[in-house]
């Protein structure tokens, strides 16, 4: 079902990108640090995780990753939602049968 394929995807590339502002928020105060951000890549169907690269601030700014933080949280609910419906739809599929 490309409805799971494309919420695994998804849930898989946001798991990934909160570790990665995880790791930018917890060495916010190391000297020389500089932040990393995720790059996703479509595919057919869903979503990969690309390079991790460093971002074009030069610093952690705080405020931004929790910003981030926030997208990511809804992008992963999103996904997680799109999981649960296709199971509930699948199963309604198999008791129909």
């Amino acid at each position: 079902m490309d409805a799971l394929t494309i919420a695994g995807s998804a849930l898989q590339a946001q798991s990934t990108n909160i570790a990665v502002i995880a790791n930018n928020i917890a060495n916010s105060g190391t000297p020389g640090y500089t932040p990393q951000q995720t790059t996703f890549i479509p595919m057919n169907p869903g979503v990969a995780v690309g390079p991790i690269v460093a971002s074009i601030q030069g610093s952690v700014d705080d405020s931004t990753e929790i910003i981030n933080l926030m997208a990511a949280k809804q992008a992963y609910e999103a996904a997680a939602k799109v999981a649960s419906a296709a199971d509930q739809m699948f199963q309604t599929l198999l008791q129909s049968v």
